[in-house]
Formats: C-alpha cells, structure tokens, sequence
C-alpha cells in the first residue's frame, strides 16, 4: 500500500508531462509556420515546414518512456517495410511492463492490421491487442478501428460494416502521433479502396486508392506497393478506364525502376568512395543521375524487366482492351511457380478467362473455384468461362424447347448465386450481366426470372440504371410462356403489352426502349457487358426476336411479319439458334387440294421474291413468275386446241370445215402466214393485234374485205389475229390456226411458239403429198414430250388413186409415229368443208346422200379433247407450275449459295487477330518514329544557337523560340503518322480508315494541347545540359524526354482495338452477317413454300 502511495506522485507526474505533450502537439499542428515560410520565401516556406514538424515530433514523445519511443518507431519501420511479424515480435516483450501506454497498444494494432489486411493472415495475439484497447478505451487507442475494419472485411467479409466502422473511428484515429496517423490513413485508405470495391462502387474505390497512393511513404514494403497496385488496376478496369490502368502500372514501374537506379548508383557511388580511399584508380564516367532524372549507365546493374505482378496486371489490362495475344503472351513468359501468389493467380484467372481458348480458360478457373467455392466472385469467373465455351460451342441447332442443357443451367446456376450474395451496389450491374446471358443461353426459368425480378423491385425508382437487358428478358420470358401455352396476346401481362406500339409499315409493332444511363456496364472488365459489338448485336437482336414473337400471337395472318422480324434479327446476330428455330417453324404456304389453290400460293411466293437480294440476282425467279400466271390463265380460259402442220398442208381448210364456215382466209394468202385465233362469240368480228403491241378492231361487214385485201407489208405489222366465230361447234373451245413452221420468219416464228405453248391440244396436219417428213417428227416428239396430246390428221387423201393407198400411208404414219399421236385419221377437209357449207362440186353425190366427211375427226376430237377438257387442262398446268417451281428453286438455291459464300474465305476471328497485329505493328512503328524527333530537335537546337555540344545551354528561349520549337515538333510528329498511314492503307482499308477517322483528330488536339504548355520549349530547357556532354548525350537525354509523348500515342493508338473490332464487323456484318440471314430466310420459307407446293402435285384430283 506504501509502494502504492509512494508511486502516485510519479504517475501524476507522468499524466501531466502526457496533456503537456498532447497541448505542445495541437499548438504545433495548428500554428500556421508554413504560411508564414511562405509570405517570406520559398526557402523559409520549407523550413518552416521541418520546423514544424520536428516540434510536433517533440511534443509527440513527451511523456512516452523511451523504451517505448524506441520500440515503437524501430516496429513501425518494420511493418512500413514489411515485416509485421518482426515488427510484433519487438513491442511483444514491452507489453507486461507498459501495458498501459497508449503509444504501444496503437503500435500493436497497427502491427495487426498490417497481417489482418496486407499480409492476409490471422495476427498472432489479436485478443490481447483487443483486451489492452478495451481498458484504455477507444479514445485513446484510435488505430484500433482499423483492425477492426480489416476484420470485418478479411473474416465477416462484410464489406459495408468495414466502412462503417472506419467512419465512426475517423475522429479517433486523427489523434494519433504523426507518424502513426500517416500510416494510420495509408491503411484506412486501402481498406476503404478494398471495401468499395466488394460493394462495387468503383468510382469511390478509386478515389481512396489514389489517396493510398499517394500516402506511400519511400520505403514501402513490396507487399503495401502491391496491394496499391493490384487494387487500383483492378478498380480501374472495373470504371472502364482502360488507359489510366494501364498508366498506373507504368507509373509504377517507373517509380520502382527510379528507386532502384537510385540505389544502385548510390551503392556505387559508396563503392567508389571506398576504392578512392584505398587508392584505386576510378572509370572516368561514373553513373550519375541529371535533374531530369534520365542519365543512367548502370549495366546489368538494375533489372529493368516487369515484376511478376506487373506484367500479369499489364496481361490483363491488354486482353480488357482486346490484345488477346500479347496479354496471352504475357502470361506465358512468367515462371509457373508465380501462379502460387494470390493477386498474381487471380490475374492469370481474368487473363485466361478473357484471351485463352475457352477449354484452357474453363480448366483455370475450376482451379482457381476449388481453392475457395465458398467465394461468389470465384464462382462468377468460373461461371463466365464456362459461358464463353458455350457461346463457343453452340450449334446454329437450337433445342427444340426452352429447358436449360446441364451446361447451360450450371452457368445460370453460378451467377444466380453470385447475384444473391452479392452487395446492394453490386447487384444491379450483376443482375443486368445474368440478364444478359440468360438471353443468350434462351433461359426463362423461375430461379432467373425470380432474381431478376427482386433486382427491379429494389430499383424501381431508377429503372433506366438497370440496362436494357433486364427489360427485354422480362418480355422475352412473358412472350415464351404465352406461345408456350398458345395463348392470345391479351393474356399478356399488361406492362409488357403496352411496351409493343402498333405502327404502320413493313413490321406491326414497335418495341419502347429507354434510355440507358449508366456509362460502364457489367461489374468488371471479363463481364460480357463489355464488349459493346456483342451487347449492341444482342439487344438489337433480341429486341426484332421480342417484336417477332409478340406479332406471332396474331396468328397466321401476320406470318410474313415474323418471317420479315426474325432475319432482322439473324442480320444482327446470325447465330441466334432461337430465331433460326423460329423461322424453320413458320408454316409453309398452305397449299389445299385444289390446282387452283396451289396455283395463287404459288403467284404469292413467287410475286415476293425479288429479282436481287443485296446485290446477288435470283436467277429465273420472274421467269417462274410469268409461266404460273400464264398456268393461272390455261386453267381458266376455255380449251384452246392448235391447229399445226407444214406450209400448205390445208390447215386453213381444215378449220373452216372444223368450226363449219369459211372463217379462216385460204390459200396462198399473206393471212395464211399470220397466226389466227378463233373464238366463239355472239357475233363476227376481228382484232388485230400489231407487233408493237397497238390493237385495231374490225367490224363484222368489213372483216372479209379486211382478210381479203390483207397484202405483205400489212401483215409483217401483225403479230396474230383474234377473230370471232358464231358457230356451234367445237362449244367455247377456242382454235389457233398457225402456218406452217418452215414458212415462219423469226418473229412470227416465236409467236406461233408462245401459241403453241398455251394450246391444252393439237391436231396435226399431215399432207398425203409429202407423208411425214424428219422436221415434222421432231416438232412432234417435242410435243409429247411437253406434256399434250397430238391428234393426227392425214389431209388431201383425195388425190391418191384408191382407199387402200389411204389406209396405207395412214398405217405408215401411225408405225412411224404412232408413239406421240393419239390417233391419225384420214381426211379431205377440202371436201368436208364443200359438204359442210353445202357447195358440192360438179359431179358429185349431193351431201344429203353421203355421210358426213367431217364426223370421224368430230368424234375423235370429242373422244380425245372435248370430253376431257378440264383433264388436258389440269394435267398441262400441273405440269407448268411444277416446271415453273423448278425454275424458281434452282434460282433460289443459286442465290442461297452465292449469299452463304459471302465473306468465308476469312472468318471474324481470324480477321480481328489479323488486324490486331497491324495495329498493334502501327502503335509500334509510330511509337519509334516519335521517339526519332530527338534527331530533329537536337539539330534545330544547334541550329538557333540554343545549345552547345561539350558547353551546354548557351541561351534561355524566348518567346520566338518557343513558338518556332512548338511548330516545328507538331508539324513533325503529325508527318510521321501520315507517312505510317500512307503505308497502312494499301494493307488495311478499314484499320487505316478508322485511324484517320479517330486517331488523327486526337493527334491534332494532344499537340495542340502540348503547344499551349510549352512542351517543346520546358523539353529543351530540361535537357540542354545534356549537351556538355555531346551531342549523342543530348539526342539520348531528348528522347527520353519524349518518351511520354511516345507512350500516350502509341496507348491511344491500341486503344482503338475495340472500335477497330467494331468497324470490321459492321463491315462483316454489311458483306456476310446480312447475306446469311438472307439465304437462311430463303432456306426456310422460299424453299420450304416451294417444296410444299411441289410435293404431290401429280396426285391431286383432275376434277377437284
């Protein structure tokens, strides 16, 4: 109790010199030497600043023992190097003794955080760290919030209350020492970064990860540089800032490079200083550094090469700007055994998951998955890998359902899961990423939609921050249920009905669309929302596929309008397998049983095939056409029966005496070499129609007169004449009297063809002066062969000698022709028409007592023709629309062959690599050519008398110089891009196209911004000196100088991949993607309707 008494006055003691230390220290940090340094001069201003704070260092060590002073400052230069353990194992042993030292508990929890948070590890004595806190109370120990916030994120992985416990010891943690409170918000500011990006609020990330960057102190651990650099990479591919990740790894480097030459000349430097003193002889050019910080000549002294982490980060930083092969290469070149560090591991994951082939990214990610299932961002790469091999993978063939493959719903699995632990931040770019694949993969079911729909509740209020993905699988899904159960439209949900505004045009409706606000999409650089050609061919796509399926709720009627929607949306994603299965499923033109059904299906197929589709003709498809319309109007129009034969053979006579008047002009006429049609009609009458297609009518009174006085010249005008008969017989059949074929110029010759070609029948004239000859067999066997009946009719048989003569000419002709004529009978028509008309030559029985003449061909033509009118007709149009339908299929598949070989001589892969590499060529060359202005800048120099070699600076530059240098550097560098451009376009017209159209004005505008800072001017200034040294001393310290310049041209010049990849596959999408859709809507529904009215027409009913 004495003890006690006697050790109070020390302790009181000790408490007053503490206020004493604490007042000193508030006093010095808020008395404001520094202004005062700074109204007086820059070289007072900074030793005002180390006045300050050599007072403030003071008055922090009043009252601590110096036991702890020293144990405290020798820990924190051990956790700031990285060694935490060491740096525990040293205020361990001070803990009995000063357990009550609030300078020593912080230390400890500093030590601890450093192994919770850096090092990643459980810290050895955490709890008696936390009990020592406890009895001080949390105002005295303020470092202790910051365990606490490592805690939180490393063991509870509870990124949100990590944040809040660092707001709410912000107050506490500005009390500690100086040099405490520096590394105290180093630590704060990593662990904020780390916590704002588990919650995906990236932006914020950032922001504290510069501030960590910042904080570094000079001698930083490597395991402090590392988090810094890993994290803000990693931050920084997440905002989408491409450039700047790539930049904070260069940084990085570079600072590590500097520090390292540093070193090295400095430990040469010293090595020097020894042999100096021990009398060695010294190399005439020792290693020195300039203000510029750019002279080195240190050997293989310094190892300027990538780190390993810095190189996987650079890998990964190329594959998110789509440098698939160097970022693999990359990867490739580090040690195996580098793949055991975590940032570096995880590095290797994304680069495989975003630039290797797809079997070898899926196999990493398991790996990199099985080390930690438990981790959701784990679970969502290995998720992402296995998406890219299916979208690798997947068939043109799509299920023949909506039911997820094992493969397909392990993926949608995976990223359900990863949504449902994921931070409120994170779950609207994730949830829009599901989306997204969902859509894809054709997955509407219940776990999907379920969580899809929670993410729209949560966001209701800012519905246009959650992309268009999550709108149109909400629709899709609805749409896929309702065709599903073959339900109307009006079952519809009522919000997705009214997305669909029915409009006027070649499709009925239009799909709403909102805006997006949200700039990046996806939750990291691997997320499938990144790709922006992808994304935009995806959502055009699905949205054409939506309009499409809402239209097929219609019904039948609209089946042209899905047909048109559905290649829409093949020419924005050709490998989408649920359109493809869509079109495939569209019914094919419903043909009937009738001749006269399949006849205006047929004209409606045809009628909507154009005569080219992008520029590749339809060969015979107009063609087809006409002879279905002319096959159309055979079926319609009354029996039309030729009356054919050699010149001269009574073809003439023989209709008069057919139709039983002299209505066909005889003889050696010029009307017998024109083509004459009779109809029936009520009464006579005649049309002339001309070959230039004028029509002229003849009345009756006149038209013997008309045919009579016909001459030459007049009927080289005509091309046939109609002319009415009134007679009964032969019914509505109506009769072609054509001359004979060898008699034909070659107008009148395609004319009686085209005649020939719309006769259901012929009678054939055979003369028994001439028999049958070659030429007439040959017509004949054409004929038949065209699918008509040919009765034949040997004519004259009233010149030979006897019947037995007629009888055997007739057997001749039937032995020799009898395969393509039904029938051959023997005639006089000459005196068939006499009795007919009742004119009766001298000396002959009068016609009341002989047998009609004419009555054996009447019964034949009844028997054969007349009877089976409808017959003949149905068998000839039958056989023309199947040979039309021939015509237009081989058309079709010709032009299904030409669009198909658009573009296959390279696919897009191969031709994205291909210009990935010129690109990548083009950064470099011009990337060189820049770093070559050193020569023009050193002999401009020399040349104005701004430098000196083996002097120096001769001059400062003024305002004239600067102007001039400015000039002479722009023009310079842009004459260096054109001449590389030049060289480009006879490569690559579409890479050189797009670097005139982006790179070039952003060249302009970087020299210009350079010219308004004196860029030229502070360069020559900078590196003047150099030239006492020489003049290749100068040209090497310039180009250094202008290797930031170098730099950001060449970043910006492989920045433009991705729009490079854009711009050709719009290009491909213009030559290939269109083109394909096309034939493979030309496979599906052309093809198909055609085929369906080919099939079975030889079956339908004659009489149907």
């Amino acid at each position: 109790m004495a003890e006690d008494e006697d050790d109070s006055p020390f302790e009181e003691a000790a408490r007053q010199a503490r206020e004493a230390g604490r007042q000193a220290r508030d006093w010095a940090r808020k008395f404001k030497l520094r202004d005062v340094g700074d109204s007086l001069g820059g070289t007072l201003g900074d030793w005002a600043k180390k006045a300050r704070d050599l007072v403030v260092e003071v008055s922090e060590n009043v009252g601590v023992p110096e036991a702890v002073r020293d144990a405290t400052e020798q820990a924190r230069a051990m956790r700031i190097a990285g060694d935490a353990a060491g740096a525990r194992a040293v205020l361990r042993e001070l803990i009995e003794p000063y357990k009550g030292e609030a300078a020593l508990v912080n230390a400890l929890a500093l030590t601890a955080t450093h192994e919770r948070f850096v090092d990643d590890r459980v810290p050895a004595g955490v709890e008696i760290v936390r009990e020592l806190g406890d009895r001080l109370g949390e105002k005295k120990v303020g470092a202790m919030c910051l365990l606490d916030a490592a805690e939180h994120l490393r063991s509870g992985r509870d990124p949100a209350k990590a944040l809040d416990t660092l707001r709410r010891g912000r107050a506490r943690l500005e009390r500690l020492g100086s040099q405490d409170l520096i590394e105290g918000r180093l630590l704060a500011h990593l662990i904020a970064a780390s916590a704002h990006r588990r919650l995906g609020a990236h932006e914020r990330a950032i922001r504290e990860i510069r501030k960590a960057a910042a904080a570094l102190p000079p001698g930083a651990s490597e395991a402090l540089r590392r988090l810094t650099l890993a994290l803000g990479v990693d931050q920084l591919l997440a905002g989408g800032r491409i450039v700047e990740a790539e930049r904070w790894i260069q940084s990085a480097y570079q600072r590590r490079i500097i520090a390292a030459r540093k070193e090295a000349i400095r430990a040469r430097a010293s090595k020097q200083a020894e042999e100096r003193e021990a009398g060695v002889e010294l190399e005439e050019d020792a290693p020195t550094l300039d203000d510029a910080n750019t002279e080195f000549d240190l050997g293989d002294e310094v190892d300027d090469r990538y780190s390993p982490l810095e190189q996987a980060l650079l890998a990964r930083v190329l594959a998110a700007r789509g440098e698939r092969a160097r970022a693999r290469a990359l990867i490739r070149e580090l040690p195996p055994q580098v793949g055991e560090d975590g940032l570096v591991s995880e590095a290797r994951v994304r680069v495989a998951v975003a630039a290797s082939p797809p079997a070898g990214a899926c196999a990493a990610a398991l790996r990199f998955l099985q080390a930690d299932a438990a981790d959701p961002d784990r679970l969502r790469l290995w998720a992402l890998a296995e998406f890219r091999r299916l979208r690798t993978t997947q068939t043109a063939a799509a299920p023949s359902s909506n039911t997820a493959t094992p493969s397909t719903s392990g993926v949608l699995e995976a990223l359900v899961r990863a949504l449902s632990h994921a931070p409120p931040h994170a779950r609207a770019p994730q949830a829009q990423e599901l989306a997204h694949v969902a859509l894809v993969l054709e997955d509407f079911s219940q776990p999907v939609c379920r969580e899809l729909d929670a993410v729209r509740r949560e966001h209701k209020e800012d519905l246009a921050l959650l992309g268009a993905e999550l709108r149109l699988h909400r629709v899709r899904a609805a749409l896929a249920e309702a065709l599903a159960k073959t339900r109307g439209a009006e079952t519809l949900d009522l919000e997705v009905r009214r997305l669909f505004s029915p409009i006027d045009g070649p499709a009925p409706y239009r799909l709403q669309a909102r805006p997006e606000l949200a700039e990046i999409l996806g939750p990291d650089e691997l997320s499938p929302l990144r790709d922006p050609l992808r994304r935009e061919a995806l959502i055009a796509a699905q949205r054409e596929l939506a309009i499409a399926e809402r239209t097929m709720l219609d019904g039948r009627a609209a089946i042209h309008a899905v047909e048109r929607a559905l290649v829409a949306a093949l020419i924005q994603d050709p490998e989408l397998p649920v359109a493809r299965r869509r079109l495939a499923e569209l019914d094919g033109p419903r043909v009937g049983d009738r001749l006269e059904d399949r006849l205006r299906a047929a004209t409606e197929l045809l009628a909507k095939l154009p005569d080219e589709i992008l520029g590749v003709p339809v060969a015979g498809a107009g063609e087809a056409l006409r002879q279905v319309v002319a096959a159309r109007e055979r079926l319609a129009r009354p029996l039309t029966i030729a009356i054919m034969g050699e010149f001269s053979a009574g073809k003439s006579t023989f209709v008069n005496a057919l139709l039983g008047e002299a209505v066909a002009p005889m003889g050696v006429l010029p009307t017998t070499n024109t083509i004459n049609v009779f109809r029936r009609s009520a009464g006579r009458g005649a049309r002339v129609h001309y070959r230039d297609g004028s029509i002229a009518t003849v009345a009756a009174p006149e038209l013997d007169a008309y045919l009579r006085n016909l001459d030459d010249q007049e009927a080289d005008r005509i091309r046939h004449l109609e002319i009415d008969r009134v007679g009964e017989r032969m019914g509505d059949a109506a009769v072609v009297d054509t001359p004979g074929l060898n008699a034909l110029d070659e107008y009148h010759e395609q004319v009686a063809r085209a005649f020939i070609e719309e006769a259901d029948a012929v009678v054939w004239i055979f003369s028994a002066t001439q028999g049958g000859t070659a030429t007439e067999a040959g017509i004949l066997k054409e004929l038949r062969e065209g699918g008509r009946k040919v009765l034949g009719v040997l004519n004259k048989v009233d010149i030979l000698d006897s019947e037995a003569e007629q009888r055997e000419l007739a057997d001749y002709l039937r032995d020799q022709l009898g395969a393509v004529l039904v029938e051959i009978l023997p005639l006089s028509a000459a005196a068939a028409l006499n009795q007919r008309t009742a004119e009766s030559p001298a000396g002959e029985p009068d016609n009341q007592t002989r047998g009609d003449l004419f009555a054996p061909v009447d019964d034949a033509l009844e028997r054969h023709f007349l009877a089976h009118a409808r017959e003949l007709k149905v068998d000839l149009t039958r056989r023309r629309l199947g040979e039309a339908l021939t015509l237009a299929r081989a058309g079709v598949l010709a032009a299904v062959a030409s669009l198909e070989g658009r573009g296959a001589d390279e696919d897009l892969a191969t031709a994205l690599e291909r210009a990935g590499l010129q690109l990548a060529r083009f950064s470099e060359e011009l990337h060189e050519g820049l770093l070559s202005l050193d020569d023009l800048l050193v002999r401009e120099a020399l040349a104005i008398g701004l430098v000196e070699v083996g002097q120096g600076s001769r001059r400062k530059l003024d305002a004239q110089d600067g102007e001039y240098l400015e000039a002479t550097l722009e023009d310079a560098a842009m004459r260096a891009l054109q001449d590389r451009l030049a060289d480009l376009t006879a490569e690559h017209e579409v890479l050189a196209g797009l670097l005139v159209e982006r790179l070039v004005p952003w060249a302009r505008g970087y020299l210009a911004g350079l010219a308004s800072r004196g860029f030229a001017r502070e360069l020559l200034q900078t590196h003047a000196r150099a030239a006492s040294r020489g003049e290749q001393a100068l040209r090497d310290s310039l180009r250094g100088g202008l290797r930031p310049l170098a730099d950001d041209w060449r970043v910006a010049t492989r920045e433009l991949l991705r729009e490079l990849e854009r711009a050709l596959a719009r290009a491909r999408q213009q030559s290939t993607s269109a083109p394909r859709a096309e034939a493979l809507r030309l496979r599906t529904s052309v093809l198909v309707g055609i085929d369906a009215l080919s099939a079975g027409l030889d079956a339908l009913d004659r009489n149907a």
